[in-house]
């Protein structure tokens, strides 16, 4: 059996255990006779997974001779940007609760333009603080979500 085989019977399996899981989450009264509750994106999920496994199963596999090497896929990408990038996304997560959504935003979209290419800091600073402010406003003030300012500001006796 070819490993693209296997890997679909894994999935599969998994699928079929994911939806028979779905199966036990609790479901409040008001919540039973909603079209959407907490289970109907594991449902879905579930039977996305069985469709695309069945499928890999059934349909014939690839010839290995006609397939490239994985150097020659990943050939001529840009490994640097993206392994940056992917840094500077775990920084975010680290610093986010310490600086808070505005600060630690407003640096993450910095750096990200920055190694994308901008070196201009005044076009960065007025692409990213006021798409920060924007969103902070939206989530704070029109959908309600409390976004605490961070750590720091609390320690500085600041707030």
């Amino acid at each position: 059996m070819a490993r693209e085989k296997v890997g679909a019977l894994v999935m599969l399996l998994f699928s079929m255990a994911y939806g028979l899981m779905a199966l036990k989450i609790p479901l409040s009264f008001i919540a039973q006779n909603e079209f959407f509750t907490s289970r109907t994106m594991p449902y879905a999920l579930a039977v996305l997974g069985l469709i695309l496994s069945l499928l890999m199963l059934i349909l014939p596999t690839v010839d290995p001779e006609g397939k490239k090497h994985l150097k020659q896929v990943t050939h001529g990408m840009d490994w640097k940007t993206a392994i940056l990038l992917v840094v500077g996304m775990i920084f975010y997560g680290l610093v986010i609760k310490w600086l808070g959504f505005i600060i630690s935003s407003i640096i993450f979209l910095m750096f990200g333009f920055y190694v994308l290419g901008e070196r201009r800091l005044k076009r960065m600073a007025l692409a990213a603080i006021p798409l920060v402010i924007f969103l902070w406003f939206v989530m704070s003030s029109l959908l309600g979500v409390y976004i605490a300012p961070g750590e720091l500001f609390y320690m500085l006796g600041i707030l």
